[in-house]
């Protein structure tokens, strides 16, 4: 017993071709890129903002929080600032050194709650990290 009669697998295939061609001729359609200008119009006070900001980043950087990880040799230093790098690479680091140790400096936080935040997740690899005042 048939499904479809003759008529109605022609009626199917011919569909399908007819459909299949359409959609194949879409692939091969290449349009140019859309040309065009685009003005922005902002206040002239949004660059004097933008350009203050970034004069206080420049000169307040002294001024931070740090959070302190490791205190020792240079061998030391380096390889603790190294594994922190691998463990958290959204904070930067560096190595200080006061006479006569090393030692490893991580962030640079503009309020204690940020530092603060950032610390208890440094606790967790680095126990005997601890908060550096400005």
């Amino acid at each position: 017993m048939r499904i479809l009669g003759y008529k109605d697998s022609m009626a199917l295939a011919i569909s399908t071709l007819v459909f299949s061609g359409f959609c194949l001729a879409q692939n091969n359609v290449k349009t140019p890129p859309a040309k065009g200008k685009i003005n922005i119009e902002q206040d002239a006070r949004i660059e004097k903002l933008v350009a203050y900001k970034t004069t206080l980043n420049k000169t307040a950087t002294e001024k931070r929080y740090r959070i302190q990880i490791y205190n020792g040799t240079l061998e030391g230093a380096e390889k603790a600032k190294r594994d922190f790098n691998g463990a958290f690479e959204d904070l930067t680091s560096e190595i200080v050194f006061e006479t006569p140790n090393y030692k490893v400096r991580v962030g640079k936080f503009r309020t204690r709650l940020e530092a603060d935040r950032y610390l208890l997740e440094v606790k967790k690899e680095y126990p005997s990290a601890f908060l550096l005042q400005p």
